[in-house]
């Protein structure tokens, strides 16, 4: 049976967030009359048709209007983050979820010049902090080890792996399933020697190690062994990674980012799908690279809500027992793999695609 078509479907088609498509689909003037209509029509095309419960709890909703105010998230990060497009849209996005659930989400830099543990506290306090959000990145090109202050007083929630201690509940993206699930979707594309192509500090502050477990594992079906490659992620590297290409008789490679695999697409002896499939870990709906989407809008607001479950609960510091969620990416097509294959072509079954 064919699942239901979704708005994140429909998100995804058209380019936008899911909150444009949910505004446009009841006609909200405060989205623009053309995008309204773009996004009504994809929505046609797609076979979209709205769910009457959703729809009628979302009435209600209006009806009762919105959340009465209850507070203020923090967002931890790193002083030295530099404030792209990128992390403006994920913030935005993520402010707009907490302010859905009555929350405010403020920014405070941790690592900052003069910022010690007590200071923050203190600051948390004084703020009226309900509960704690926490990016760790590599600061100073050191990992952040340890962050510290006085955790008894807040509940907490980590976003990805980079923070070693405190044990914190965590929310992130599944960097194993992910390739695992990337392996599989090249091989029903009729790719056989897949290559990883990895950058060390990525593969394994960032994955955990997941990207060489999960590739692993995908690669244990097609029976073939190639050791991962670890790229330096600089335009030198290029030259080292098309010899890693051609010694290993690859067709297929798989990336952790984007920008090594635009550097090898102005190779024109890989001929690009043709000859060579290449993929990334973390592809987007705004790029030609084929790949996994890891859904980080989602994996920040499915945080937002795990922080306000604790605060719900009143469960403060440091838990005893630890969880961590999971979120599952999803297949970008982009343009640089094959579109199909006929299964007859494979030397065995094909099996199920990830998405």
């Amino acid at each position: 049976m064919k699942r239901p078509i979704t708005m994140d479907d429909v998100a995804r088609k058209a380019k936008v967030n899911q909150s444009t498509v949910s505004r446009a689909l009841r006609n909200d003037p405060l989205v623009a009359a053309s995008t309204r209509t773009f996004i009504q029509q994809t929505a046609k095309k797609l076979g979209y048709e709205p769910n009457a419960f959703a729809r009628a709890m979302n009435v209600l909703k209006r009806v009762k209007g919105p959340p009465s105010w209850r507070g203020t998230l923090a967002l931890l990060v790193p002083a030295d983050l530099e404030f792209s497009s990128p992390f403006s849209n994920l913030f935005s996005d993520t402010e707009t979820h907490a302010h859905t659930l009555g929350y405010n989400l403020e920014i405070l830099q941790f690592h900052a010049p003069g910022m010690t543990p007590r200071r923050l506290t203190q600051i948390l306090k004084t703020r009226n902090v309900s509960g704690v959000l926490v990016l760790p990145e590599l600061v100073s090109n050191r990992l952040l080890k340890r962050l510290q202050l006085d955790w008894s007083l807040f509940p907490a929630v980590t976003l990805g792996n980079a923070l070693l201690w405190p044990p914190l509940h965590r929310v992130s993206d599944n960097h194993f399933g992910n390739a695992k699930n990337l392996v599989r979707k090249m091989a029903t594309l009729g790719y056989r020697r897949i290559g990883l192509c990895i950058h060390p500090p990525m593969a394994a502050i960032h994955a955990d190690g997941g990207w060489e477990g999960g590739y692993a594992v995908g690669m244990q079906r097609l029976k073939v062994s190639i050791p991962p490659f670890f790229h330096h992620d600089t335009l030198e590297s290029t030259s080292s990674v098309y010899s890693w290409i051609l010694r290993e008789s690859l067709d297929a490679v798989i990336f952790d980012s984007v920008a090594m695999a635009q550097y090898l697409m102005g190779i024109k002896e890989l001929a690009i799908p043709e000859k060579l499939g290449i993929a990334s870990l973390m592809s987007y709906p705004d790029t030609v690279v084929s790949g996994i989407d890891p859904q980080y809008p989602h994996v920040w607001t499915m945080a937002i809500d795990f922080l306000v479950s604790q605060i719900h609960l009143n469960q403060r510091g440091i838990p005893q027992l630890p969880q961590r969620i999971l979120l599952d990416g999803t297949w970008h097509p982009g343009s640089t793999v094959r579109k199909s294959v006929n299964a007859s072509e494979l030397n065995e079954p094909t099996g199920s695609s990830p998405r």
